[in-house]
């Protein structure tokens, strides 16, 4: 198992995961409602289907991650100025000091990870996750 690509990305994957997860969970943040709270971060106002956009995750997984983020207190949503269907969701006041620190904490995991890599090695990391990303987003038809 341990020269299966597969198996490597999958468990790089879990520790970054759980390395994350350890480093947010004294603030009362999961690893999945982050990158909720750094996309919202960067641009509030989103909408359910902006953010599943955004974060790259389905529909019903955002809308339960936005549920239990509202009950948690994180988030709150209002109802669109445009489209009265559609509600706009926002970082509560509450925990906007907080989502840098998040971001720190997330950026402390990374720094670990990559700290053997020469900056060329990064970069090369970078650019071939990027490629096979996109070779399995766009997967070209015969």
């Amino acid at each position: 198992m341990n020269d299966d690509l597969c198996y490597k990305l999958n468990y790089l994957a879990r520790l970054i995961l759980s390395k994350v997860n350890e480093k947010i969970k004294p603030h009362g943040v999961t690893q999945g409602q982050l990158p909720v709270l750094c996309c919202l971060h960067d641009a509030e106002g989103q909408t359910q289907a902006e953010l599943c956009k955004n974060i790259q995750v389905e529909q019903p997984t955002m809308a339960n991650t936005l549920r239990r983020m509202e009950r948690d207190g994180l988030i709150f949503r209002t109802a669109s100025d445009k489209d009265k269907r559609q509600s706009r969701v926002y970082i509560t006041e509450r925990t906007r000091p907080t989502v840098k620190a998040l971001q720190e904490k997330r950026d402390e995991v990374v720094a670990a990870m990559v700290r053997h890599m020469s900056p060329e090695d990064l970069a090369t990391f970078t650019r071939l996750l990027d490629v096979a990303t996109k070779a399995l987003e766009n997967p070209e038809t015969e």
